[in-house]
């Protein structure tokens, strides 16, 4: 896997998107990116409103409204057309992407993408965390996203 930008000499990495789940593991969002992110394209920040449930049935979250809700995230710029098509394609069919405003923890605020559940997709009340999920289903998740770029490389070509 790359460092930094994937090589494409004539693309631009100018846009950002908001992590909330399981790709803010750093080992799943390299697998689905194909390169690691630069350091100073990753960034905590949160988005207030909203908390973040597991999707009903899943093992990965969703957001939900909530009143006076704060959900902790990665903020993660640098990203190119390429990169937001592997997203996509990782995300699936219960995501679409959707603007956010959300803060840094030096309280700069960015206007952003994330991919939340369109209506339809079922929450439960349960609170998801990133530390369980790593201990529980990580090691799961990793092989299933290594097979699933792997699958848009053949559809990609490349």
């Amino acid at each position: 896997m790359q460092n930094g930008g994937s090589g494409m000499a004539d693309e631009v990495f100018t846009r950002s998107m908001f992590f909330f789940g399981t790709l803010m593991d750093a080992d799943i969002l390299a697998t689905v990116l194909g390169r690691v992110p630069a350091a100073s394209d990753r960034e905590v920040a949160f988005v207030r409103g909203w908390r973040r449930v597991f999707v009903a049935g899943r093992p990965y979250p969703m957001l939900i409204p909530q009143a006076g809700g704060r959900v902790e995230g990665l903020l993660v710029g640098g990203l190119g057309d390429r990169d937001c098509g592997r997203l996509a394609f990782y995300e699936g069919w219960e995501y679409v992407t959707a603007p956010v405003s959300v803060r840094t923890l030096s309280g700069r605020s960015v206007e952003t993408e994330m991919f939340t559940c369109p209506v339809g997709i079922l929450s439960e009340s349960r609170d998801w965390r990133l530390d369980l999920w790593q201990r529980k289903h990580k090691s799961i998740a990793l092989t299933a996203a290594a097979e699933t770029m792997a699958r848009f490389a053949r559809v990609s070509g490349g």
